[in-house]
């Protein structure tokens, strides 16, 4: 098994109560079996939170957060889980441990890295110096790679054997009216996260012709490097899947032309996206029916 990493993976640490946008929230959050076995069984005042939290159906148990109820009600009033401070890290289900870790195996490859709804994640991936592209660390259980190697993108493919233009490789955003109002078309199909999703894409759709001009203003005055990045990582992380990658970076940046503060314009787009299935598919239907 060959392991690779983006160089930010191993840097990753949770900001806790420092984070402006807590993964802790609007989610609905799938317990592992021993996990829930565990919870269920806890004796004291921690035991008696978990359980009033949890929901129980056919299905498992879940942590399951609403409009009544958006923030995980274990957090104590500093921000900071409850789980954590009485249990370590250890006491956490599997899903809130492992968030925003991720990892795909293609063939002998197991692709890492920490997902882009989180706000650490996103800081990290800004702070990488500008590049062509983005660099990975690779592992593998006979030692055949120097720890001091590093791949690009590029070479990813290449070990998986997909031949692609290099062109695709990078970020080239070419605005128009028409590809922003198909884009923002399709995004109105996407279910909501919240209302506030919901509003953003109503807001750019209403505003195309001002869309163009900020975009373009943005293009020339700001600084294109992070949206390449993204390109590059959400490539990665969908590196099995047929899509139009640029689509994706266009909204990030349509959104960022508009309001500003594009990383959390890039972890929105992924809580929105990324972390729903139902989405996913929606957009892959429409980009293998655009091949078609």
């Amino acid at each position: 098994m060959i392991s690779i990493y983006p160089t930010i993976y191993h840097k990753f640490q949770c900001k806790a109560d420092q984070c402006e946008n807590t993964c802790c929230q609007l989610w609905t959050i799938d317990i592992d079996e021993p996990t829930a076995e565990r919870y269920h069984s806890m004796t004291g005042s921690l035991g008696e939170s978990l359980r009033q939290a949890i929901t129980v159906d056919d299905e498992g148990s879940h942590f399951i957060f609403s409009k009544a109820q958006p923030m995980c009600p274990l957090l104590n009033e500093k921000g900071l889980c409850k789980v954590v401070l009485e249990l370590g890290e250890e006491g956490l289900c599997d899903t809130c441990h492992m968030h925003p870790r991720f990892y795909k195996y293609i063939e002998d490859l197991e692709l890492c890295g920490v997902g882009l709804s989180c706000e650490a994640s996103v800081e990290l991936l800004a702070q990488q110096e500008p590049m062509d592209f983005l660099l990975f660390t690779i592992e593998d259980d006979h030692n055949e790679f120097k720890p001091e190697e590093r791949l690009t993108l590029h070479n990813i493919f290449e070990l998986l054997a997909f031949d692609l233009d290099p062109n695709l490789f990078q970020y080239t955003p070419k605005p128009s009216k028409q590809s922003f109002k198909e884009l923002l078309d399709l995004y109105k199909q996407t279910e909501p996260i919240d209302e506030n999703w919901t509003a953003q894409v109503n807001t750019l759709s209403s505003k195309l012709d001002q869309l163009i001009a900020s975009v373009q203003t943005y293009i020339q005055q700001e600084d294109m490097s992070l949206f390449n990045k993204v390109y590059q990582y959400i490539l990665y992380r969908q590196i099995d899947m047929l899509s139009d990658y640029s689509l994706e970076s266009d909204y990030i940046l349509i959104a960022s032309a508009l309001e500003g503060q594009p990383l959390k314009q890039v972890a929105r787009w992924s809580q929105q996206i990324e972390y729903d299935e139902d989405n996913v598919e929606l957009l892959l239907q429409h980009y293998e029916a655009q091949l078609g």
